[in-house]
């Protein structure tokens, strides 16, 4: 039901939904490996959830002290998160993550990315790279996958790269890019 879900967007909407199937749990894997520092994570959100994947990983890991806000543009995979996560808050538009942080007076210590950045224009790729760097708390991470190495350039003109990683358990197999903020350490970094 999923996949066919999935597929039906990807064929109407091919400009916002980046692929043919939803990510694998490998994937949801690389991104947000054992090793992540929920307990430092207070607020998070999540950019095109689709169908859920990664958000079923978060609301399984995440600490009972954060908030997770999920921002999706497409109306079925909002209207199937609101019937599968009635408990998350649905945002319909990433680029209103400031307002968030506004609302809450709490910037995000995680944001993780499913958007398909290669697919938007270089203006709306712009807007919203400088959104989530300004949404962004200091020590907070910024976590995507990509299809290619494409933007890289681009990721690095925002942010500062922690790591890049590669699963070919995923289809199409994805790139991972690990970010923080230019000018600070992540929470999942050693304090000097």
């Amino acid at each position: 039901m999923k996949k066919a879900m999935f597929l039906s967007q990807f064929l109407i909407h091919s400009r916002q939904v980046g692929s043919v199937a939803p990510s694998s749990g490998f994937l949801a894997r690389k991104m947000l490996p054992a090793t992540t520092p929920w307990h430092k994570m207070h607020q998070i959100a999540e950019l095109g959830p689709g169908t859920g994947v990664f958000t079923a990983y978060l609301e399984q890991y995440r600490g009972p002290q954060s908030t997770l806000y999920l921002f999706e543009k497409n109306e079925t995979f909002r209207s199937t998160l609101q019937m599968r996560f009635p408990q998350l808050p649905i945002v319909d538009d990433a680029l209103r993550l400031v307002e968030i942080v506004q609302a809450t007076g709490r910037p995000f210590d995680l944001i993780v990315s499913g958007l398909p950045f290669a697919n938007f224009p270089s203006e709306l790729q712009e807007r919203l790279f400088r959104t989530i760097h300004q949404a962004l708390a200091p020590r907070g991470v910024f976590v995507a996958f990509q299809y290619s190495l494409l933007l890289k350039r681009k990721f690095a003109q925002h942010f500062r790269t922690l790591d890049i990683g590669y699963t070919w358990m995923n289809v199409p197999p994805a790139w991972v890019f690990k970010c923080v903020r230019l000018e600070q350490k992540s929470a999942w970094e050693p304090r000097s």
